[in-house]
């Protein structure tokens, strides 16, 4: 008896990849991270489609990803200045809803460019065979989120850049690269796969920023619901006024989670980036890393000026010494500055078209760590002030 051909409706033709197994899923995840080259092997014969790919594998592992370190975060809030900071529920399924779509996202376009890369390096070109390359090559980075669970142990995720080496065993199987050209390739790819991932990054910052604003502990939160009772009323706003120094001062942060020491608070009119006015500014220091943190009063109109000339100066691009995205969303312009060479970032929004909320790091500090700097700044309270609540 003949046996019939495999199609994408049977279940050894996908794989494990036709429900959650979490046995062949165990099964499949060990043998990417122990014994790459096999594994390679027998998924260059397995025939899933892009919808099994994500549903069954690419998804769950990314979701594992982000929800672990949640959980971790919640259940082992960090204690600042004797008060325990921890993300909120609705904070916490706002970042893994937003990085699991970026992520996904970042699947796709890292499995474009191995296809893309392939002839360069006399490969065969198989968009097919280039999606489950991708899927399959992030297992380990994926895994690794679960060292979240336990903040103090989330260094050792680190472990995860074995998806870059699993990635490079999988390009001479999937792709028939020749052995002495797969590590260039796999080089390229991972270049290529380090810009996306710090544009994504950025932008999925950007968007928590949005979303969430800051961590609040409940002391906080209260205070936040109580001020516009006891603010002064909008109607006694001019806005040609300057803003009330004191209000822009109370929203710098004593600390910042991941040891983040506030060391000293300046007034100043120094502004940042062309954006200048009354200025607040708070130095953070650790271990030879230092946030600078700045509140701006731009004052009535000179919002939109600043924007305009900081995208002609400043215009976005992305390559492997650094990136600069312009964003606007939610009624608030974003601009993030990644300078790789000079070990530096800047992140900046205006609020209510009024105030402009900045960052600033220098020594090696990483867009995540001023996307955390950021966080801690409320941002609904910003916009309370920059309406003259």
């Amino acid at each position: 008896m003949t046996e019939a051909p495999l199609t994408d409706a049977s279940p050894d033709a996908a794989g494990p990849l036709t429900r959650l197994d979490a046995r062949a899923h165990y099964a499949r995840a060990r043998a990417l991270l122990l014994t790459p080259t096999a594994a390679w092997t027998q998924i260059a014969e397995e025939t899933p489609t892009t919808q099994q790919l994500f549903q069954w594998w690419v998804l769950p592992f990314t979701l594992l990803f982000f929800v672990a370190p949640q959980i971790g975060a919640i259940a082992f809030p960090e204690v600042i200045n004797g008060k325990a900071v921890a993300p909120s529920v609705v904070q916490a399924l706002y970042t893994i809803f937003v990085g699991t779509a970026f992520m996904c996202g970042g699947v796709w376009l890292l499995a474009w460019t191995i296809d893309y890369f392939a002839k360069s390096f006399d490969g065969e070109r198989n968009p097919a065979q280039a999606m489950k390359l991708a899927a399959y090559s992030g297992t380990g980075l994926w895994l690794s989120g679960l060292f979240g669970l336990v903040p103090p142990l989330v260094l050792l995720g680190a472990v995860g850049l074995v998806s870059f080496y699993t990635l490079y065993r999988g390009l001479p199987v999937l792709m028939r690269a020749p052995p002495d050209k797969a590590l260039p390739y796999a080089a390229s790819v991972i270049a290529v796969a380090a810009v996306i991932g710090v544009v994504l990054m950025a932008l999925s910052g950007c968007l928590a920023l949005f979303g969430g604003g800051a961590v609040r502990t409940p002391v906080q939160a209260a205070a936040v619901v109580a001020a516009p009772a006891t603010a002064p009323k909008a109607a006694d706003f001019d806005p040609d006024a300057p803003l009330d120094a004191e209000k822009l001062r109370r929203l710098l942060p004593d600390a910042i989670p991941g040891g983040w020491v506030r060391a000293a608070v300046t007034r100043n009119n120094g502004g940042m980036l062309g954006f200048t006015g009354p200025t607040v500014e708070g130095v953070y220091e650790n271990e030879g890393q230092r946030i600078v943190l700045r509140v701006i009063d731009l004052g009535a109109g000179r919002a939109g000026p600043a924007i305009a000339a900081l995208r002609a100066l400043r215009p976005a691009f992305a390559d492997a010494d650094g990136t600069i995205v312009h964003t606007d969303a939610a009624g608030r312009y974003t601009f993030e500055e990644v300078d790789r060479a000079a070990g530096a970032a800047r992140w900046l929004t205006v609020v209510g078209d009024r105030i402009a909320v900045a960052a600033e790091g220098s020594g090696g500090v990483t867009p995540f760590q001023l996307t955390e700097a950021l966080a801690m700044v409320d941002m609904v309270r910003v916009e309370q002030i920059a309406k003259g609540l």
